[in-house]
């Protein structure tokens, strides 16, 4: 009895260290460098529908982002001394120094129109992360995802001023606060799985009568489905015209985006509702400007509460901006520049990978290219 107790507990406890991060539809590379304390500022950029839609009610211009690839891999600087005298003929050696290495591959590309209280985003996101565990029995833990589609959202906005200009983070004297909604459509392909290095089961699945790499594929549960998912968001800012203040709320996929299954035989991974809150303070002094921001995300799910903290900032000087923020445990940080007709913003930044609190860094690197960004101020 004692002994079956033991395997019980032992097990528990496993799953309960199964590693888990938190994924979103998509993630501005800017807030990535600053923390990701994004909700309250979400209009800076083209991913507001992916913040907070109701940050659509400060903008009074139009904005077309044309271009905007952007790639993401993991911070090998981090890793350095695994690569040292690394093994190039003992098996066991090569797994020994690549065990619990986050092997990380996003590229992304989103154009964003943006008019008085709309925008529209078209998206294709693929991302890849492995990794290798359990030294005694080691498994490849597997996760691809190939994300493609549309989201729209508008706000409603009540208030005097408070308005942005052509061409800047600036607004007009006065506050507001706005109410946005957003929809998306999204069809996702790709699985979710870990694979024993010592099992046979890919073996047989070959030896079974597999005919091309998409039948392989698909035998080790790569499935495609397509679903449709909603947002809702609250904003209010007050500003002096040189000072402004904010203070944003998000849920993002109201009740969770379940997806339809198209194909496959393994369920497409639902994207997780997210409930998040954000404030913030800016100074645009024309020629230098500074942001503090803080966000409390995703608070409904059931995480240490210490990883829901986000805390950044940028600072910026002419053409040049600064950024760096605190997210999960871990320090972010990069710069962007700006010549039209391109904009660079690059740098690293750290996400959890496991459960606890700064239990298991994945250090990242990311860059963004965007090229054509066209600002028109309408009034």
């Amino acid at each position: 009895m004692m002994r079956k107790l033991t395997i019980i507990l032992f097990l528990i406890a496993s799953f309960s260290s199964i590693a888990r991060e938190i994924t979103y539809l998509a993630r501005s590379p800017r807030a990535l460098l600053m923390g990701d304390a994004y909700t309250s500022i979400a209009n800076d950029d083209e991913y507001t529908l992916f913040y907070n839609p109701a940050a659509l009610g400060v903008n009074q211009s139009v904005t077309i982002t044309p271009l905007n690839p952007t790639f993401g891999l993991t911070n090998a600087l981090d890793e350095l001394d695994r690569f040292e005298n690394f093994p190039s003929s003992d098996t066991a050696a090569i797994a020994d120094r690549l065990l619990g290495f986050p092997v990380y591959l996003h590229v992304d590309g989103i154009p964003t129109v943006k008019i008085p209280y709309f925008a529209l985003s078209l998206f294709a996101s693929s991302t890849t992360s492995m990794v290798l565990r359990n030294k005694i029995h080691p498994s490849l833990n597997v996760k691809y995802a190939l994300d493609k589609g549309f989201a729209t959202g508008f706000a409603f906005s009540f208030g005097n001023g408070a308005t942005r200009k052509k061409g800047s983070k600036k607004v007009s004297p006065g506050s507001r606060t706005s109410v946005g909604l957003g929809v998306k459509f999204i069809k996702r392909e790709g699985l979710d799985s870990s694979f024993d290095l010592f099992s046979t089961d890919i073996l047989n699945t070959v030896n079974n009568g597999v005919e091309s790499v998409a039948d392989l594929r698909e035998s080790l549960g790569f499935s495609r489905g397509k679903g449709w998912g909603y947002d809702l968001g609250v904003e209010h800012i007050f500003s002096t015209g040189i000072t402004e203040f904010r203070l944003g709320a998000s849920v993002l996929d109201v009740a969770d985006t379940r997806f339809k299954k198209t194909s496959g035989d393994d369920d497409i991974p639902r994207q997780e509702m997210a409930v998040n809150f954000g404030s913030s303070i800016r100074q645009d002094l024309k020629l230098l400007e500074w942001t503090l921001a803080f966000d409390l995300h995703s608070l409904n799910q059931p995480i240490d509460y210490r990883r829901k903290i986000h805390v950044g900032g940028s600072f910026r000087i002419l053409n040049l901006e600064f950024l760096g923020g605190f997210s999960q445990g871990y320090v972010s940080y990069g710069i962007g520049l700006n010549l039209w007709p391109i904009k660079i913003i690059a740098g690293f930044y750290g996400v959890e990978l496991g459960e606890k609190y700064r239990e298991e860094k994945g250090s990242r690197a990311v860059i963004q290219l965007k090229l054509l960004e066209i600002d028109l101020d309408l009034y």
